[in-house]
């Protein structure tokens, strides 16, 4: 498999096109970027153009406190 060309990767978070062409969207603004940050799920689409081939992944809440909370049930 060849390497990665990361001036090909493209990066979204749900509607908000971040990354284009392995670098920063020329057009992205911050307030879409935080826009999208402040709900509660979120898409996130990594375009490798590499072919074509899809997975899910699903993950949860890794903020500081998640983190603190869960901790407690160990103390």
């Amino acid at each position: 498999m060849d390497d990665l060309e990361v001036s090909r990767l493209n990066l979204y978070l749900d509607d908000v096109w971040v990354a284009k062409n392995g670098g920063r969207n020329p057009d992205y603004r911050e307030e879409d970027g935080q826009r999208v940050m402040q709900q509660s799920e979120i898409t996130i689409r990594v375009k490798l153009a590499r072919g074509n081939a899809e997975a899910t992944v699903w993950t949860c809440d890794l903020s500081h406190d998640y983190v603190s909370i869960n901790a407690d049930y160990r103390s």
